[in-house]
């Protein structure tokens, strides 16, 4: 027992030294450490900082091509408007003063009341609205869709379709969809048509701007 006591006294001993080396060596190791972090650290804040800068350069580069974009449709949307308008312009400069006279929209009562619009570019709508058996048969309201041209003092009228589908169809197979019609007159109140295949003298009367909003309000 006492020769082993020596011993195990001896073990000990170079186990305490061998603790003391490592810790002080720990020790000596912890302000490398220390220091590694801090550059770590500070590398992360840069590239954090370079990465900032470039989403911010990106927010800003996509608010500018917005921006362009916004600019480039208000701007296309101004041209086709001014085109629009030149176009208008150049199409009444090729109608004659009767075709000018004619624009707009007319209205009598003939089998029902119609309402006549003819717009600049030849095309035009009339509405027409039944009542009685030819309501029952066909409908209280139809519209047809009209081409509309002037030569020789005569105007013609073509439909090319219109609303009910089925009933204007119906319609212009029983009757025809075009008609040659004289012009007799055409003031700032009315024009006056007369269609010799059948002997029929049209009387239609302008409508003003106020007429045709309150007719819209009472619809």
């Amino acid at each position: 027992m006492d020769q082993s006591s020596p011993s195990g006294n001896s073990c000990e001993g170079v186990t305490i030294q061998m603790k003391r080396k490592i810790s002080s060596k720990l020790s000596e190791e912890r302000p490398g450490r220390s220091i590694c972090l801090l550059v770590g650290l500070v590398e992360l804040a840069t590239i954090l900082t370079i990465a900032t800068g470039v989403l911010t350069d990106a927010a800003r580069s996509r608010v500018s091509f917005v921006s362009d974009i916004s600019t480039d449709a208000t701007s296309n949307a101004s041209a086709e408007e001014s085109s629009s308008s030149i176009a208008t312009d150049c199409t009444l400069e090729r109608l004659s003063d009767v075709e000018r006279s004619m624009l707009e929209t007319w209205e009598d009562d003939y089998k029902g009341h119609r309402t006549l619009t003819l717009n600049a570019d030849g095309t035009g709508t009339m509405v027409v609205e039944l009542d009685g058996l030819a309501a029952t048969l066909f409908a209280e309201t139809l519209t047809f869709r009209e081409e509309w041209t002037v030569a020789d003092g005569k105007v013609t009228m073509k439909a090319t379709g219109g609303e009910p589908a089925g009933k204007v169809q119906l319609l212009l197979s029983l009757y025809g969809d075009s008609s040659t019609q004289r012009i007799i007159e055409v003031t700032s109140e009315r024009m006056i048509l007369f269609e010799e295949s059948s002997g029929t003298r049209f009387e239609w009367r302008r409508v003003r701007d106020s007429e045709s909003e309150l007719s819209n309000d009472q619809d």
